[in-house]
């Protein structure tokens, strides 16, 4: 991911931008507030990963005294790290639904890395459930969690390791291994739609039902982000730093968004987080393809690493001390 550019002075602490709710037209104001870090950790190694877009989220902080992760959870705004995922080794969240199911990879104690689930953990002590790996293939780590509980993750051909994706669909019997020279598995639609990254010059591409469907109309290198309903999300990437935010409303049919310069999260009602005019510009906020303005962010911190939950709140990461940012609209 990239850095962003220093903060807009006249952008501290709160901007005046139209709501984004798909159909609301009165104007609110973003404001920007400091994620609480879990005591006895530091705010520059926590991240979001994940919400349930009800007030609550997830992700991870970095334990310095073992070098691994510890999960997050943030209920009602206040941090926690579950007593259930005390032994559980070198976690990374990938995904929260609705639901507050936390989609996350790594191992318990004597067992190889795997894809788990953890359930009910905002509320209650919370019930893990690791995921069946397919015969002949391994997890390498956990990618995208949809409303419907499917689950996206990368892997591995034990025989000579070349990588596929492997989702867990709610309405097959078992995983399915998706091995396709057309690119891996990076997010995952609510209707089972896989986004697949471009690999060897190939554009990137959707996986549905079984079929490889290109993303055309766009020439340059792109780093595509996420899918949501339907809406494919990226950015084109000139010569450094220049670069366009672009939202595909179909597989021909890429749109620029004004004055984009990254596309990088999106949530179901076409709300973009990205950043303005190329790779390194200030955070910000689109309707579809609509610039709604950018975000205000503290003095001297920057932000990337984007989550839009289905509320309307944005979460970011940020590369310092400060940790990071929780912005919402009202």
């Amino acid at each position: 991911m990239f850095r962003r550019a220093a903060a807009l002075a006249a952008l501290t602490f709160g901007t005046v931008l139209t709501a984004p709710a798909a159909h609301a037209a009165e104007p609110c104001t973003w404001t920007v507030q400091k994620v609480p870090t879990p005591g006895g950790f530091e705010a520059r190694y926590t991240r979001v990963e994940g919400t349930d877009s009800h007030g609550n989220y997830s992700g991870t902080v970095t334990d310095l005294s073992v070098n691994m992760a510890r999960v997050v959870l943030w209920t009602d705004g206040q941090p926690r790290i579950p007593a259930a995922l005390a032994n559980f080794g070198y976690p990374s969240v990938a995904d929260e639904n609705s639901a507050g199911t936390v989609l996350l990879s790594g191992s318990l104690p004597s067992t190889d890395v795997g894809v788990y689930l953890f359930a009910d953990g905002h509320r209650g002590p919370g019930t893990l459930t690791r995921l069946p790996t397919p015969d002949g293939y391994r997890v390498e780590s956990a990618v995208a969690l949809n409303e419907r509980g499917d689950v996206l993750a990368s892997g591995s051909a034990t025989a000579d390791g070349h990588p596929v994706s492997i989702l867990w669909s709610t309405f097959a019997a078992g995983p399915l291994v998706i091995d396709t020279p057309a690119g891996s598995g990076i997010d995952l639609d609510d209707d089972g739609t896989v986004l697949l990254a471009p690999r060897d010059g190939k554009p990137g591409s959707l996986w549905r039902h079984g079929q490889v469907i290109p993303l055309t109309g766009e020439d340059h290198f792109l780093l595509l982000r996420a899918i949501r309903n339907g809406v494919v999300v990226g950015t084109a990437v000139d010569a450094w730093p220049a670069s366009r935010a672009l939202a595909w409303h179909g597989p021909d049919d890429p749109r620029p968004l004004e004055r984009g310069g990254t596309a990088e999260a999106v949530n179901a009602h076409g709300l973009i987080a990205g950043s303005l005019t190329d790779l390194t510009g200030l955070p910000a906020v689109w309707q579809d393809t609509e610039l709604l303005g950018a975000l205000p962010v503290p003095d001297g911190v920057d932000a990337d690493l984007f989550v839009v939950g289905d509320d309307g709140v944005v979460y970011g990461t940020t590369g310092s001390d400060y940790g990071p940012l929780r912005w919402s609209c009202g």
